[in-house]
C-alpha cells in the first residue's frame, strides 16, 4: 500500500499569549510532543484514530492543493501530544494531514503555504486563531510573532528545561479570546496599558531566550502570569500548580495558551526538574517533562 507519512511538533507559548491577538509580539517554542498522520490512497476515505471536523477540513484543504478535490483518501493519525489543553494539537494535526496527504501526491508546499492553509484549517475549530500555533508546528525550534507581521527565528542562546503541568481541566479558546475581547471593549485603557506591558515582557525575553539568561526569563514569565490573571484567563486549578511549580524551585511559571484551564509551565533548572514534576503532581496536575523540538514539519514514508 503506498502512502506517505509526516509529523508535526505540539507548541508552548512562553510569552504574549492573548496580547498577541491585538498585535503584540509573541514567543513560542516547539514541543517535542508529536501528532503523526500517515495518508494512503483507498476506495472510501476513512479516518483512523481522531476525527474532528478540522482533519475533514485539512483533508479538503489538502485535496484541493494538489487538484484532487473529491478524491478518496485515508489518514491515520497517532499522537503523544495532549488535546485541547493549549499546546497547540489542532494546528499540529492540521500540519501533520495536510504535509502527508501533500507529500502522498508527490508535492511539498513552501513553508508560509503550508502555514496558511493550516491556518485557515484551525479557524473551523477556533474563533480568532492568532496564527501562533501553524507557525510553530510548521518552523519548529522558537519564533517571536507578530500578527500582520509574520515570524521571525529566535537563535536559543542555552538550553533549558520545561515542565508543563495539566490541570485536567476543558478549555475553550473561543470562549477566552471572547473574554478578553469583552475586556479590552469595557476597559479600554487598562487594556492599552497591559499591551504596552506585555510588549516590553516579550522584547526583553527576547534578549533573555538569545543571551541563555534562564533566571531573567523565569522572572519575565511570573510577570507576563501576572498580566494573564489581570485580563481573567486564570483559574484556580492553574495558580495552585503555577504557585506549586515556584515553591519546589521553578525559575518562573505561568499559564499557557488560552487559559481557563489546560496547562501551565515551569521553567526549571536541570536539578529542580523532579521536585517540580513531583510539586504539581501533589497539586492535582498531570506534569510532563517536555523536551524543545528545533525541527517543525517533517516529512518521510512510513
Amino acid at each position: 500500500m503506498e502512502n506517505f507519512t509526516a509529523s508535526a511538533p505540539g507548541k508552548v507559548i512562553l510569552f504574549g499569549e492573548h496580547f498577541v491577538v491585538y498585535g503584540e509580539p509573541a514567543i513560542a517554542v516547539a514541543l517535542d510532543l508529536r501528532v503523526e498522520a500517515t495518508a494512503y490512497r483507498c476506495e472510501k476515505s476513512i479516518v483512523e484514530g481522531l476525527r474532528t471536523p478540522l482533519v475533514e477540513r485539512a483533508i479538503e484543504e489538502a485535496l484541493r492543493f494538489v487538484n484532487r478535490s473529491g478524491e478518496a483518501v485515508c489518514v491515520r493519525l497517532r499522537s503523544n501530544l495532549p488535546i485541547s489543553v493549549g499546546l497547540g494539537s489542532s494546528a499540529a494535526t492540521a500540519v501533520a494531514v495536510i504535509a502527508s496527504i501533500t507529500g502522498l501526491f508527490g508535492v511539498k508546499p513552501s513553508r508560509d503555504r503550508l502555514f496558511r492553509m493550516a491556518l485557515e484549517v484551525e479557524k473551523t475549530v477556533h474563533v480568532n486563531p492568532s496564527g501562533i500555533d501553524p507557525a510553530i508546528s510548521v518552523n519548529g525550534g522558537a519564533i517571536l510573532y507578530r500578527r500582520g507581521w509574520g515570524i521571525e527565528p529566535i537563535k536559543l542562546g542555552g538550553d533549558f528545561t520545561l515542565v508543563i503541568g495539566n490541570t485536567g481541566v476543558p478549555r475553550s479558546t473561543g470562549a477566552m479570546v471572547e473574554k478578553v475581547r469583552l475586556f479590552a471593549e469595557n476597559h479600554p485603557r487598562v487594556r492599552d496599558r497591559l499591551r504596552a506591558a506585555a510588549s516590553s515582557i516579550a522584547s526583553e525575553a527576547l534578549e533573555a531566550l538569545e543571551k541563555g539568561d534562564v533566571e531573567k526569563l523565569g522572572r519575565l514569565m511570573d510577570v507576563n502570569h501576572g498580566l494573564l490573571e489581570a485580563i481573567g484567563v486564570s483559574s484556580l486549578e492553574l495558580e495552585r500548580l503555577v504557585y506549586a511549580a515556584r515553591r519546589a524551585g521553578a525559575l518562573g511559571a505561568k499559564l499557557t495558551g488560552a487559559g481557563g484551564g489546560g496547562c501551565m509551565v515551569a521553567l526549571v533548572a536541570g536539578k529542580r526538574v523532579e521536585a517540580v514534576v513531583e510539586a504539581i503532581r501533589k497539586a492535582g496536575g498531570e506534569p510532563m517533562v517536555a523536551p524543545i523540538s528545533r525541527v517543525g514539519v517533517l516529512y518521510g514514508n512510513g
